[in-house]
């Protein structure tokens, strides 16, 4: 059975007789709650619950093998995962897995192996993939469930796992290679960090986006020894082949071993690693070698899917559609003082306690980098939350020596701990200090920037989404990702709605260049106001519809479907220094891809999602799981169900729900404190300092009524 541990508030009412008084005592107290698993949903599932428990004691469930597999072919990337769950217990269980996939991967394949057999996973509606399963389940059949919680946490469920067997669940994505700044990079993340939730978020929202770090399930004294046991070990190889000769070939995070054949290199762990940071590789060609246009192209579906007619989707075989993915490098501008505007940047930073540990000190040092590279002609202040606000100062002050000192004071000041309120920060950070007019000590026109620094560990992001569209007006919105498991998706997506970049940051020695990086690229968009069209002024089918202003090295990708085998050339615009400028792109040298189908689904979805309100929400619900249905995607509609059909277990409704083991994040604290108190609560200290001087009344109370406070012995005698 599953036992449920919470914190409470124990009124305690104290013997009158033995001279004790009524007393108020705010303890917070373990209590327990029982639970059957069948009530644990899919939107009660957390990420780090490690175990089950029986009569109180922690049994370790589920052991777990990960095994990655990574082939590159220029600037695409075609993974595998596979996931072996492995049963050590002398019973039947049913497993649940809550993993972390990169933002941009678009999930089309899962196949379930019982041993020499495959079973090749179906897409099905949500709803209806759950219900296959959990009939399967019940049904004493082997099966496997793959679902998306978020845009990048999936979970993975397998049923009735013999004692001392193993199943294995293979899920393969597609997606594209990062590029900018002249490296190439990809990121596989293998963590998830704490999701905070406001208190103002209704239930609903909370349940259907419950993503905790540490599981209420775990008792607090257990969590050093659960956070240290053996756990999730994954082993990484990533096969190159980039087409050119490669200048450079790095792991950020974790120790390599690689080969070179030609212009093909393999990269793989060197032993197997823990699942508690993301493996970022990156790489860098020769100047020469680098693309400045590239585009691949696919005709037909990857999957031909044969769709039941009630479900009222198109069947997709047949399907002659053309799709393109083109990766466009913008012109290099040469950065000239003349050009260079004058900002009001305004930088806020994540002191919640998801930030604690190595998180802080990066994000401390990004701040005092961003600060050092401020211009005479610059304006600045520094936002920092948590449950609460607070600012260097009401108004933006110009960039002289002396505000320079008061905000390094103000930086040093910072303590990571409570809980991550982000909507305030946002509407403060967003608030405009602009005029029309408005100019700096050089009487110069101003633009205005924000940075927003954060493990972006919150629950609430569509509320988030539609504040930041909300209030966004002409400011531009830059996010860096801070920590060893950002939650990326989050700031992708809200610096793509800021019109800004995404920075990730995933250790201190990186801060200083980043920040630098970051800073000097911004001082100049190189590409504003982007537009696509054919030579006859019709608008191609492409995604992202709203496309980001560029920087210097900064590509811009666009998927494209077309009906016709013809390609059209297309025309991009834009604007260089308040110039027009335009560009032909040919698709003379457009390379046969495949997956190119599901890369230009999966930009559609993430753009309906991304504006998704209470009033477009089912529309836009209806509008992704056709998609998903019709590229056999794995969405926040669909699922990939794969179902055995022969019964292996006779007691299935004696089976155990058990969760994998996970990991905490590398190098977030988790001492005496953090045992003790949650470092998201809103208001831990404020019910602390009540309960105790409570407590100490009481205490004196008590003294007073049997005449032991100083003074007491003197007034009594004086009375006597």
């Amino acid at each position: 059975m599953f036992w449920l541990f919470r914190f409470s508030f124990l009124p305690v009412r104290l013997d009158h007789k033995n001279g004790f008084v009524s007393v108020l005592l705010l303890l917070m107290l373990s209590t327990s709650v029982q639970a059957s698993p069948s009530a644990m949903t899919d939107d009660h599932i957390t990420q780090g619950t490690l175990v089950y428990f029986a009569k109180d004691q922690v049994i370790q469930a589920f052991a777990m093998d990960t095994q990655v597999s990574m082939d590159v072919s220029g600037l695409l990337n075609r993974v595998t995962v596979k996931q072996v769950f492995i049963n050590d217990s002398d019973q039947w269980l049913n497993g649940r897995y809550v993993f972390p996939l990169p933002e941009n991967a678009a999930v089309d394949s899962m196949q379930l192996r019982i041993g020499a057999k495959i079973i090749a996973g179906q897409i099905q509606p949500k709803k209806q993939a759950v219900k296959t399963f959990e009939t399967a389940k019940k049904q004493g059949k082997q099966a496997s469930l793959l679902q998306q919680q978020r845009r990048n946490i999936f979970t993975s469920e397998v049923a009735n796992l013999g004692p001392h067997d193993q199943l294995v669940v293979e899920l393969s994505y597609q997606q594209t290679v990062e590029f900018s700044d002249g490296l190439f990079s990809l990121r596989f993340p293998m963590a998830i960090t704490p999701r905070y939730h406001p208190e103002q978020s209704s239930d609903k929202d909370k349940q259907a986006m419950a993503i905790a770090y540490i599981d209420p399930t775990i008792i607090p004294n257990q969590l050093s020894e659960i956070s240290s046991a053996q756990g999730i070990n994954v082993s990484m190889k990533v096969n190159i082949d980039a087409g050119f000769t490669l200048n450079s070939l790095d792991s950020l995070y974790h120790p390599i071993k690689q080969s070179v054949n030609g212009q093909r290199y393999t990269v793989s762990f060197n032993g197997k690693q823990i699942a508690d940071r993301d493996f970022v590789l990156q790489w860098q060609a020769d100047v020469g070698a680098l693309p400045q246009a590239a585009t691949f192209y696919q005709t037909g579906k990857t999957h031909t899917i044969a769709v039941n007619s009630n479900d009222n989707i198109t069947t997709t075989a047949g399907d002659q559609s053309v799709y393109s993915l083109v990766m466009l490098m913008p012109p290099s501008v040469e950065v000239s003082e003349q050009h260079l505007i004058g900002r009001e940047l305004i930088l806020v930073i994540d002191t919640s306690g998801s930030m604690s540990g190595q998180s802080i000190v990066q994000a401390k040092q990004a701040l005092q980098f961003a600060i050092a590279g401020l211009r005479d002609i610059d304006t600045f202040n520094i936002i920092e939350f948590n449950q609460q606000i607070s600012m260097l100062s009401p108004v933006p002050l110009n960039a002289t020596s002396r505000n320079l000192g008061s905000a390094n004071r103000f930086i040093a000041s910072l303590e990571a701990n409570g809980g991550t309120e982000m909507a305030p920060a946002i509407t403060a950070a967003l608030v405009d200090t602009l005029q029309a007019d408005a100019v700096n000590v050089r009487g110069e026109s101003m633009l205005r920037q924000v940075i927003f620094m954060t493990d972006g560990a919150v629950g609430n992001e569509q509320q988030l989404y539609q504040l930041i569209s909300d209030q966004l007006g002409d400011s531009r919105l830059f996010t860096v990702g801070i920590g060893s498991a950002p939650n990326s998706d989050f700031m992708r997506r809200a610096a793509t709605m800021g019109r800004g970049t995404f920075t990730y940051i995933g250790k201190q020695s990186e801060v200083k260049d980043k920040v630098e990086q970051l800073l000097a690229k911004i001082e100049q968009p190189v590409l504003t106001n982007i537009g696509l069209y054919y030579l006859d002024g019709s608008v191609p089918d492409y995604w992202p519809s709203t496309i980001s202003d560029l920087y210097q090295n900064e590509p811009l990708w666009v998927s494209i479907k077309s009906s016709s085998q013809l390609q059209q050339p297309i025309i991009v615009s834009g604007n260089i220094n308040g110039q027009y400028w335009q560009q032909q792109l040919d698709f003379t040298d457009n390379k046969p891809a495949r997956g190119i189908d599901l890369l230009w689904a999966n930009a559609q979805i993430t753009a309906l999602e991304l504006y998704k309100n209470a009033a477009s929400g089912p529309r836009v619900n209806k509008q992704v799981e056709a998609l998903g249905m019709q590229y056999h995607l794995v969405t926040s509609q669909t699922s990939l169900v794969a179902v055995d059909v022969t019964p292996v277990n006779p007691m299935s409704d004696k089976t155990i729900d058990a969760n994998v083991q996970s990991h905490l994040p590398h190098g977030l604290q988790v001492g005496n404190q953090a045992q003790i108190l949650p470092q998201t609560a809103t208001s831990s200290r404020l019910w602390l300092l009540i309960g105790f001087s409570l407590l100490g009344l009481g205490i004196l109370h008590y003294l007073w009524l049997r005449q032991r406070l100083p003074g007491q012995v003197l007034v009594l005698e004086a009375n006597a």
